[in-house]
C-alpha cells in the first residue's frame, strides 16, 4: 500500500506542474537589408572619439539609488538594498505590468494563496519543493511579512546557489569534460562567483578578458569552450550576453536582423590577437616519454593536458575578411580594423587602442558590459524574467534587435533600468521580481506558440519542472533539508597540474611528471576521488544513485541518468534544455530507480510514512510533502 501511494503521488506531482510544451517563438519578420542601408551605414562610419565617462544616466526608479549612493548594508544582513527600496522597485514593476494589461483590456490574475506560493518560490529560487517541515513552518507563520522574509531567506541559501548554477551552466554551455580538457576549475570559479554574489558585469568581463590555462585560471573556461573557432565563439557571446541573433552574419549580411557581415568581422577583430587553443597532449607525450618506460606517453599527456588548453594574447591582430567576401565596401582578404557597434543614439563610447593588441579584448569587454550598453542590461533582465514567468517580455530571447517588438516595451526598458540601478547584482534584481504582485499572481495557461510573443503577464505561465528541479525535489523527499550538506569540488583534478610548462625545458617537464607520478596524480585513485567531497562528507548512495544535487553531478549528467531523461541540456547549444513530457518519463517515475529511492527504508519519506500511524495522517503527510497543501 505504501508503494502504491508513492507511485500515485509521484505521477500526480509530475502532472501537477503542467505537462505543456516549451514555447519557442519565431524570429522577427524584418526586411532584408538594402544596398542603400549599407551605404548609409558606410557614410556614418566616422572616427569615434572617446568621451569622458560620466555618471550612468537612467530613469530613476523610486527607491533605487544612483551609483555612488548605495545604501549601507544593514547589520547582519546580506543584502545591499533595503526592504523599502525593494518594495518601491517592485511597485514600479507592477505598475508597468498593470499599464500593459489595462491598455489591452486584460485583468490581472488574483494573488496566489500560501500553498501555491511556498511551492512556487522554493522551486524557482531553491530549485526544489520545500520539505514538509519547511512548508508547515511557512503555512503556520502569522507574520504579514512572511513572504518577503522567505524570499530573502531563500536567496542566501545553498539551494539558491545550486539552482542558479544550473541555470547559468545551461546558458554558458558548460561541460565538465570537453575533448581532452577538464573544465572543473572553471566550474569551481562559476560557483564561487555565485556564492560571492559577484555582479554580472564583473563576471562577464572576467570571462572575456581571462588569460592563462585551464589549470591556472578558472575563467579561461569560457573562451576555451570554443577553441580555434573565434567566429563561432563571438556569435555565442553576442547571443548569450546581448541576445543578438548574429549567426547568419558570419557568412553574409543578416537577412532578418540589422547586422552586416562587415560589422560582425569588425567585432570579431577584437579577438584577432587572442590565441585560444587546446593542443594535443599526446604529441607532447611522444616527444618527452623515456625509452626505459619510467615516463610513458600517457604520463606526460596526463600531466600537461590542462596546461596546453590556454588563452594567450599574441603580438598582432591577424583577422582578415574572407576571400569570398561578396560586398563592395571592403576588399576580400583585407585586414579587419576593430570597430565597436553602436545602437541608435546611445552615448556609449569606448576608446579603442589598435596599436596595442593586448588591449583589444579589454576594449570589447568594456563595451559589452558597459552600463550604457542598453542591450547588456536588458538581455540578462529579460532572461531572468523568463526564469520566473515562463516567458520573456520579448521572445525569442535570442532576438532583441528591435526592442519595440516586446509584448510590453515599457516593461522591458524598466527591467533594464532596474538591472543597471542594482549595479548588475542578480540577487537584488531577483528580489525585486519575486516581491512583485505580478510574480505572486496565479498562473495562466501557457499561450500557444503564436500568442507567446504578445503575452502581457497577468501572472506567470504554467510550466513543468526542469530536470534539475524534479531531481532535486526527489532528493528533498529522500534526504530532507540535508540534501544541501553534500557538495563536490573537482577543481583539484585540474589545479594540481598547474605548472609553468611553457617556460620549462624538456628535462624540467620530465622531472615534474615523475614527481606527479610518485604522488599518484596521474591516475584516478580512491584518495583523489575522496578529495572531491567538500568537508569530507561523502554523499549518500542509494539504489545505485549518488544522492547529490544536480549542480554537484558531472556536467552534464551521463546520458542514462534521470536528469538527462527529463531534459537536462547536452550543453551543445545555448539554453538547450527540454521541458517536453514523455511516456518514458512517466514510466520511470512509476517503475524506475527513482521510485525505489523513495521506497528505501532509509529514505525520509518512507520513515515518516511509517511513523504516520493511520491512513488519514499518511495522506495528509503525502499531500504536504508533494503539493504543500492539505488533501481536498
Amino acid at each position: 500500500m505504501k508503494h502504491l501511494f508513492i507511485s500515485i503521488f509521484l505521477l500526480l506531482s509530475y502532472l501537477n506542474f503542467g505537462a505543456v510544451s516549451f514555447l519557442s517563438a519565431e524570429p522577427s519578420d524584418t526586411k532584408k537589408r538594402t544596398e542603400s542601408k549599407r551605404k548609409e551605414k558606410k557614410k556614418n562610419r566616422e572616427p569615434r572619439e572617446a568621451k569622458k565617462d560620466e555618471n550612468v544616466s537612467f530613469i530613476q526608479v523610486e527607491g533605487l539609488p544612483p551609483k555612488g549612493n548605495s545604501p549601507q548594508i544593514e547589520p547582519n544582513k546580506m543584502f545591499r538594498m533595503s526592504v523599502d527600496q525593494i518594495k518601491s522597485a517592485s511597485l514600479w514593476v507592477d505598475r508597468t505590468v498593470g499599464g500593459g494589461l489595462v491598455k489591452n483590456g486584460i485583468k490581472p490574475n488574483k494573488q496566489t494563496d500560501d500553498f501555491v506560493f511556498v511551492r512556487r518560490v522554493y522551486l524557482d529560487v531553491a530549485g526544489r519543493i520545500p520539505t514538509d517541515v519547511e512548508a508547515r513552518d511557512f503555512l503556520n507563520d502569522k507574520d504579514p511579512e512572511k513572504r518577503r522574509k522567505l524570499i530573502d531567506q531563500l536567496l542566501i541559501s545553498d539551494g539558491y546557489r545550486s539552482h542558479l548554477f544550473n541555470w547559468m551552466a545551461d546558458l554558458l554551455r558548460h561541460r565538465g569534460k570537453l575533448r581532452r580538457s577538464s573544465f572543473n576549475h572553471y566550474e569551481r570559479w562559476l560557483k564561487d562567483q555565485i556564492a560571492q554574489n559577484t555582479p554580472w558585469n564583473d563576471m562577464v568581463y572576467a570571462m572575456l578578458t581571462a588569460e592563462g590555462t585551464l589549470a591556472s585560471s578558472g575563467p579561461t573556461g569560457y573562451l576555451l569552450r570554443d577553441p580555434g573557432m573565434p567566429l563561432d565563439n563571438l556569435s555565442n557571446t553576442l547571443n548569450i550576453f546581448l541576445s543578438a541573433n548574429v549567426s547568419c552574419a558570419q557568412c553574409h549580411d543578416h537577412p532578418l536582423a540589422d547586422w552586416t557581415q562587415r560589422e560582425f568581422y569588425e567585432l570579431a577583430a577584437f579577438f584577432g590577437a587572442t590565441d585560444v587553443s587546446d593542443r594535443d597532449p599526446r604529441k607532447v607525450g611522444n616527444k618527452l616519454k623515456l625509452p626505459d618506460g619510467s615516463i610513458s606517453k600517457q604520463d606526460v599527456a596526463s600531466a600537461v593536458a590542462q596546461n596546453l588548453a590556454r588563452v594567450h594574447t599574441t603580438s598582432a591582430q591577424t583577422l582578415k575578411f574572407p576571400d569570398d567576401y561578396a560586398y563592395s565596401d571592403v576588399e576580400p582578404g583585407s585586414p579587419v580594423d576593430p570597430l565597436l557597434f553602436i545602437w541608435g543614439d546611445e552615448e556609449l563610447t569606448v576608446e579603442v587602442d589598435q596599436t596595442d593588441p593586448a588591449k583589444l579584448r579589454e576594449n570589447f569587454a568594456e563595451w559589452l558590459t558597459h552600463k550604457k550598453n542598453p542591450r547588456f542590461a536588458i538581455a540578462i533582465a529579460n532572461r531572468l524574467w523568463k526564469r520566473f514567468f515562463g516567458l520573456g517580455v520579448q521572445e525569442p530571447l535570442e532576438d532583441l534587435d528591435d526592442l519595440t517588438k516586446a509584448s510590453n516595451p515599457e516593461l522591458l526598458q524598466l527591467l533594464g533600468k532596474v538591472m543597471v540601478a542594482a549595479d548588475f547584482d542578480l540577487r537584488e534584481f531577483q528580489r525585486v521580481i519575486l516581491n512583485s504582485k505580478a510574480y505572486q499572481a496565479v498562473s495562466s495557461i501557457t499561450p500557444s506558440s503564436g500568442d507567446a510573443e504578445d503575452y502581457l503577464f497577468p501572472g506567470p505561465v504554467l510550466r513543468r519542472m526542469s530536470a534539475e528541479q524534479a531531481w532535486d525535489s526527489i532528493l528533498a523527499l529522500v534526504l530532507g533539508a540535508s540534501l544541501d550538506d553534500y557538495k563536490v569540488d573537482r577543481s583539484n583534478r585540474v589545479t594540481r597540474y598547474d605548472f609553468p610548462y611553457e617556460q620549462m625545458s624538456p628535462d624540467e617537464v620530465r622531472e615534474k611528471v615523475l614527481l606527479m607520478k610518485k604522488n599518484g596524480y596521474l591516475k584516478s585513485n580512491q584518495r583523489i576521488v575522496e578529495a572531491d567531497f567538500v568537508d569530507g562528507k561523502r554523499p549518500v548512495k542509494m539504489n545505485d544513485y549518488f544522492l547529490l544535487r544536480a549542480s554537484e553531478h558531472s556536467q552534464p549528467a551521463p546520458e542514462n541518468h534521470f536528469l538527462r531523461m527529463f531534459g537536462q541540456s547536452s550543453r551543445d547549444l545555448v539554453n538547450d534544455s527540454s521541458a517536453e513530457g514523455s511516456i518514458p518519463q512517466a514510466l520511470m517515475l512509476m517503475n524506475g530507480g527513482v521510485q525505489r529511492l523513495l521506497y528505501d527504508k532509509e529514505a525520509r519519506l518512507s520513515k515518516m510514512l511509517k511513523r504516520s500511524g493511520d491512513f488519514k495522517s499518511a495522506v495528509q503527510f503525502l499531500f504536504l510533502s508533494f503539493f504543500c497543501r492539505p488533501p481536498t
